[in-house]
This record gives structure tokens, sequence and C-alpha cells, in this order.
């Protein structure tokens, strides 16, 4: 599914967001840690309603439904929809953030959240900011915060031409990771060594 750009975006928001991404990853996160908290999300936004959360977050129902099978709710999703429901009709009063903090807790597994950190992704996530693009934040600030290409590869697996690529993402705002991360500024500079800078130069002269 191609890429197209929300109508609407607060870049207060995002920004706000962005950054406390930042702090999950400085604590010790991964993208992947995520996950049942995004997904979980725009299950109860949505109301359960598969079709058109896949439409409103541009990805196919089938890549939800496979996130839901490996957090083990192939078959629940008529439970998680009855909890949350009567969670928020007990607490009518209670802001969204806070009950679905409660509504997570029950059903979200091993990565824990404070309250603060359970509010600044709710924030992010309003933004429709695309789960995918995670992972290239999560590169560019471990290249923000001088993680070795070794560091990265230890931690994530990835291989250092697989780290480039999705780096080299970020450039352009056409494209999915780099429209989403603007806020941040990225730039050729940071991403590129000189000795990568100095052959594209040549090569753009020839």
């Amino acid at each position: 599914m191609s890429f197209k750009q929300p109508l609407l975006l607060s870049n207060t928001d995002l920004l706000q967001g962005l950054q406390s991404l930042n702090k999950l990853w400085a604590r010790g996160l991964f993208p992947k840690d995520l996950e049942r908290h995004y997904f979980l999300h725009w299950f109860v936004v949505y109301q359960g309603n598969i079709i058109q959360t896949a439409k409103a977050l541009q990805i196919h129902r089938n890549t939800i439904q496979g996130h839901f099978l490996q957090f083990g709710f192939s078959n629940k999703s008529i439970r998680l929809r009855h909890s949350w429901q009567v969670l928020t009709e007990k607490n009518k009063k209670t802001p969204f953030d806070s009950n679905f903090l409660k509504f997570y807790n029950q059903f979200g597994g091993k990565t824990k959240f404070s309250p603060e950190e359970n509010k600044n992704l709710i924030v992010l996530w309003k933004t429709k900011f695309s789960f995918k693009t995670l992972m290239a934040h999560y590169l560019l600030w471990a290249l923000r915060n001088n993680k070795s290409k070794d560091w990265v590869q230890k931690k994530l697996d990835y291989s250092d031409r697989h780290r480039i690529r999705l780096l080299t993402s970020v450039l352009s705002t056409k494209n999915r990771d780099g429209f989403w991360l603007a806020p941040l500024k990225p730039s050729s500079q940071e991403i590129y060594s000189d000795r990568y800078r100095n052959i594209l130069s040549k090569m753009k002269k020839h």
C-alpha cells in the first residue's frame, strides 16, 4: 500500500511524541516492545473494527491480524472489545489514556510503561504515526547517541547495509520514514561517512 500523507497533522504532537521515544530507547526498549501498545491502542479507538483500523493506518488488515495472532489474540477480539467497554463504562470520567493504561496492563504482556510514557505514546499514535517508522527512528537515535555499527548489529541483528538503507529512507519527506521524522531534521552529513559522500560527489561530477 503506497504511503499517503495525512491531511491533518499536529507538528507539535508529532515532535513531542518523537522526543518521548528517545527516552524509551535510552531506558533499553526496542521498537518491538511498543508493538502491543500500538495495535491495542488502535483496536480500542476503532472499537475492534480491523477493516477501519487498517484503512486509517494505511496497512493491510492481514497485517493487523498477523500481529494479533502473534500476541495470542486471534480468537479473543470479542473478549478484548468487551473488556474495554466494561472498563470505560465503569470509569466514564477517567481520561482515555488512564483507561487505556489499565487495559494495556491487563493484556499487555511484559513491557510496562509509566503513566507519562503511556500518555506520550498515545499522543504520538494519534498522529497516525507509522509503526514501521519506529525502527528508522531507533536507528537515527542510535546514530545521534554515538552507538557503533557493531552495537546496532548486536542489538538488532542488522547488517550495516540494512542499517544505512533504513537511515537513507529518512532523508526524503516523500518517503514514509522521511515524512514522519522530518521534525528531527535528519541530514546526509550525519548518515553517510565522509568517504561515502566523497564517492557520491565524484559520481555526480561524472
